[in-house]
């Protein structure tokens, strides 16, 4: 039964894919965006194998234990009925309901211990997977399916952003958004991942096609749309883009006059609110917050017993921040070395790295100068990774989590370098790359 109702939904979306314009990128053939859709739900099944091995306790292993938590609640469903499961579902009046509260009880992670100041994730995790089970009936890969599915919505949403300002290089946009080995890997199962990349690409889509393209109202559907969605599952990505998206609202309102100029005010302003945020106190000390972060997750580790912690300099005050922000974007950005992939688990994260790095000597080597309609988006993504990339790599001191965090900002970082390529000057070097994508990718229909 289980096997059959994940391929009747695989069908499904693969129709989906195959027959809604939403999936129709410019030189694309769709027969790609279904390649990626499968080649998701493989990574899927196979993060799901890893996690069984590696996690004895499914109550540690972020890839059940909301599933399991979401189980708890459906049977409130079963044994209760549906005024005590939708109080557990929508959050609201569960722990003074008698009927539902030993459920909320029973559930290990639908709050969490610590406020983070954004929306608890882990509920929105355990409620998404509660909706899916009227679906799946209990079986779990049906599960892969549908959060392969929406991680496609948001991945096609960042391909069509990114072809529609590259149309040049619609090949290497491609891979930077569906062939990276974490992406295939983090947004495939049954995890946070999904949800944000589709709310990221929902977001981005409609956002920059609203502000620097042919305003619609679909446009703001996506807007809405991407904005709730990456409220409910990783709320600190939204607050890292909005020096970026400000400072495009910022040269939008002067008419794209002094880009640069209007684009770093708000990046000035935030960085002169982390620089006095001590002076304030509470939750404007930003220091005090990442450095309470930052022991927490070494804390975890230890208890844990994580095999992959390293040393990150300690931040103590704001100027840490700033000081240690060259160690923070190595960690996130090129770690794990290959010479660290013993762990079988981290050498396509090393190869990937490795790659970035080859990536990066050839941008360089065949550097072109933004500009035109490119400029806002690539002003964006160099915002987007760097704010991440300080924040994720000075915070986070174990390998196995900075390759998950870091994931949407990867896609930037990839498809930043191969858009500052100069792929003319590149293929006159190396003429025998121009055969190679030629062969790739004959047809664009």
């Amino acid at each position: 039964m289980g096997l059959i109702l994940f391929l009747f939904y695989v069908a499904l979306f693969s129709v989906l894919i195959a027959k809604w314009s939403y999936f129709r990128v410019n030189g694309i053939n769709k027969l790609f965006i279904l390649g990626a859709f499968y080649l998701k739900l493989a990574a899927g099944f196979v993060l799901a194998l890893l996690y069984s091995d590696h996690y004895e306790d499914r109550g540690t292993g972020d890839a059940f234990r909301f599933y399991d938590d979401a189980l708890v609640m459906h049977r409130c469903l079963e044994e209760k009925g549906v005024k005590p499961y939708l109080k557990l579902l929508t959050g609201i009046g569960f722990r003074e309901d008698s009927a539902a509260s030993p459920y909320y009880f029973e559930m290990t992670h639908l709050e969490r211990a610590h406020s983070t100041g954004y929306v608890n994730d882990n509920a929105t995790m355990i409620r998404a997977n509660a909706v899916v089970l009227h679906f799946s009936r209990g079986h779990y890969h049906v599960h892969t399916a549908f959060w392969c599915f929406m991680a496609m919505i948001g991945l096609t949403a960042m391909l069509k952003l990114f072809v529609g300002y590259f149309p040049r290089k619609r090949v290497a946009m491609f891979f930077s958004v569906f062939l990276l080995p974490t992406t295939l890997f983090w947004g495939s199962g049954v995890l946070k991942e999904p949800i944000l990349l589709m709310g990221l690409g929902l977001f981005l889509l409609g956002f920059f096609r609203f502000l620097f393209d042919e305003s619609k109202f679909r446009h703001i559907i996506y807007i809405l749309l991407g904005l709730f969605f990456l409220i409910i599952s990783k709320g600190y990505v939204l607050f890292l883009m909005l020096p970026a998206i400000v400072g495009l609202l910022l040269v939008k309102a002067f008419r794209g006059r002094r880009f640069w100029l209007w684009f770093s005010i708000p990046h000035l302003a935030a960085a002169l609110f982390i620089l006095v945020g001590p002076l304030i106190g509470g939750k404007a000390d930003v220091a005090h917050e990442i450095g309470w972060k930052q022991t927490s997750f070494y804390n975890e580790a230890t208890l844990s017993g994580a095999g992959s912690v390293i040393d990150i300099p300690k931040i103590d005050s704001a100027a840490d921040i700033f000081l240690n922000a060259p160690n923070s974007l190595k960690n996130i950005y090129l770690r794990p070395w290959i010479t660290e992939g013993d762990n079988i688990l981290y050498l396509p994260a090393a190869l990937e790295n490795l790659l970035l790095m080859i990536c990066l000597a050839v941008m360089l080597w065949n550097f072109r100068r933004p500009y035109g309609l490119g400029i806002p988006l690539i002003a964006f993504g160099i915002s987007f990774v760097l704010a991440l990339g300080v924040l994720i790599g000075g915070v986070v001191p174990v390998l196995g989590a900075l390759v998950r965090y870091k994931m949407p900002a990867l896609i930037f970082l990839f498809a930043l370098t191969f858009a500052m390529t100069d792929h003319i000057k590149l293929q006159r070097r190396l003429p025998f790359i121009r055969k190679i994508v030629k062969t790739l990718w004959r047809k664009p229909y």
